[in-house]
């Protein structure tokens, strides 16, 4: 296959429980004419052999001599995509069979779109069904959203390539929340959208950036949130929303565990 209509770009480091799922639920979508591309970043566990083990020619994989981390690895992925559209897929998620399609029907009857995310079907790690996620899918109701929160699965996304390099693609600055700093630079170029049905489903798993990069996460929340204010991008009063993950840093850990239990997070 010569021009794929998808690159589907996936990081990896010491996947082996869950990254071959992750894998052939992308070589097996219904819309089949696509490429995965997989950085394994220094993995030192069986990911390379479960990589090696897949025999499709759409599966790329390139091995970075040194850990990279997942902001450089996506940004290796995508300089190394060939289609027009670029989507995400984090190595212990999976897309159910109909996702690209689905999302490449959306592109096509909506050129002013560029960024298309979907619903998500959240599970444990014995995977047992916790909770869906429904973001809000039209571009007013996101842009709304944006300033507060990231309205989008990262596993979810789908973007116009030329879209995403036009803003820069992911920004080496942020090694985590780079997906929300990347939505709210795409923001300035394109309407966005998502399908609010559940199209991947997002494993909960113990250690996850969320929970064990935390600290690092809001200041990245709060300072990606203060560059849009300052740019224009959202009238002054929204810095206050800026101010919430600093608030939300004074907090002791144990009172911001015991909210997130009370939120269900």
């Amino acid at each position: 296959m010569t021009s794929p209509a998808v690159s589907v770009l996936m990081g990896v480091h010491n996947g082996a429980p869950w990254v071959r799922e992750a894998v052939m639920s992308v070589l097996t979508q219904t819309a089949p004419d696509l490429e995965l591309i997989v950085i394994d970043d220094a993995s030192d566990d069986a990911t390379p052999d479960l990589l090696a083990a897949v025999s499709d020619l759409r599966l790329r994989v390139e091995r970075p001599r040194n850990h990279e981390g997942l902001t450089r690895s996506l940004n290796r992925a995508l300089g190394m995509a060939r289609a027009p559209l670029v989507a995400r897929l984090d190595a212990d998620d999976m897309a159910l069979p109909e996702r690209f399609a689905r999302q490449r029907a959306v592109f096509d009857a909506q050129p002013a779109i560029g960024l298309l995310g979907t619903g998500a079907q959240e599970v444990d790690a014995s995977g047992f069904a916790v909770a869906v996620l429904r973001p809000p899918a039209d571009d007013a109701g996101i842009r709304r959203a944006l300033i507060r929160r990231n309205p989008f699965v990262h596993s979810s996304v789908m973007a116009r390539r030329s879209i995403v390099e036009q803003a820069g693609g992911y920004d080496p600055r942020f090694p985590v929340a780079q997906d929300y700093d990347l939505w709210m630079r795409v923001s300035r170029l394109s309407r966005l959208a998502n399908v609010p049905e559940p199209l991947v489903i997002r494993r909960l798993l113990p250690g996850r950036v969320s929970e064990s990069r935390e600290d690092d996460r809001l200041r990245a929340e709060a300072r990606i949130r203060w560059r849009a204010v300052r740019r224009g991008d959202y009238p002054a009063w929204c810095a206050i929303h800026a101010l919430r993950p600093a608030l939300v840093l004074a907090l002791p850990p144990s009172f911001r565990r015991m909210l997130r239990r009370r939120r269900g997070g």
